[in-house]
């Protein structure tokens, strides 16, 4: 573990967005718990979008066992990843830190702690840990901003006509080696495994709730790079991630979403010049994707 520099206990709110996660949410709420310490004030907040499988009876009986430590809040509606993690932050208000985690990962022991510790030593705003999948290979950690290429060679299907995947490989940072550091400064880490500081939150404010599910956690990080926050990902802090747990389809994507995000993040983002370059290519591949799903 990382050197400890706090001073008093901190308060540290989990929020865990569910949509039809009942494969999953149970090993990520054990595994949460097992991370729990008596340095730390932790608690877990739980958003459910209104799943219609057993997700909501496997929370309630784990909640049973741990009242004190959990609150539930259940909506009648899928409102969506930001809105519903936007949601938990206004009701815990008085964290000192929050971390977002999806319901299909696992903890590894002391990564909770590694993160936060990790926080305060490199005195960042945003930190993300690793994310890891079946084969232990690291999937998605962290990330560049994207920029006009990679929205055109990576973001749609032009990425198969790139034989070297360059741009893909520029926006995952494959092409850079930081596998030896405890930590280091990057430009996104994954809205999936991320620890917000109160101060973050009280200096840029909340997700933008007209990201539904995708690219929030890059514009969350380039607001906060904006306002001189600092962001950083923790190579000593783990977490093993199942993958597609809140999707629909055996692309483990939800095509609308990622369609409307990549169009709102540049719209938000970029400038007129460059949205009249990318957004028909955009509404091509809009085409192309909705074309071969219902193919299938």
């Amino acid at each position: 573990m990382l050197s400890s520099h706090q001073v008093k206990k901190i308060h540290v709110s989990i929020i865990i967005v569910t949509y039809n996660s009942e494969k999953y949410i149970s090993k990520c709420l054990f595994a949460i718990l097992d991370n729990f310490s008596p340095k730390y004030e932790c608690e877990i907040v739980i958003v459910d979008n209104h799943s219609g499988d057993k997700t909501i009876q496997i929370i309630d009986k784990i909640r049973e066992k741990n009242q004190s430590i959990i609150t539930t809040i259940y909506k009648k509606q899928n409102l969506g990843f930001a809105k519903a993690i936007n949601i938990a932050l206004k009701i815990k208000n008085n964290s000192d830190y929050y971390l977002l985690i999806n319901p299909d990962t696992i903890v590894n022991k002391y990564s909770i702690s590694n993160l936060y510790q990790c926080a305060v030593t490199s005195k960042s705003g945003v930190v993300g840990g690793s994310t890891y999948d079946n084969n232990n290979i690291q999937n998605g950690s962290y990330f560049r901003f994207p920029n006009l290429f990679v929205g055109m060679f990576d973001f749609t299907n032009l990425r198969k006509l790139i034989r070297s995947d360059y741009w893909h490989k520029y926006f995952y940072y494959l092409d850079s080696d930081f596998s030896k550091l405890a930590y280091f400064t990057v430009d996104v880490v994954t809205g999936g495994f991320m620890m917000i500081s109160k101060k973050t939150i009280d200096k840029i404010g909340y997700l933008d709730e007209r990201f539904f599910m995708y690219l929030e956690d890059v514009d969350y990080c380039l607001r906060a790079k904006k306002q001189g926050i600092k962001v950083t990902h923790c190579n000593l802090s783990k977490i093993f991630h199942y993958g597609g747990g809140s999707s629909e389809n055996k692309d483990r994507i939800r095509h609308s979403a990622w369609i409307i995000s990549r169009k709102l993040f540049y719209l938000k983002n970029f400038n007129l010049l460059s949205n009249i370059l990318i957004q028909p290519i955009f509404l091509l591949d809009d085409i192309f994707i909705l074309f071969n799903k219902y193919l299938k």
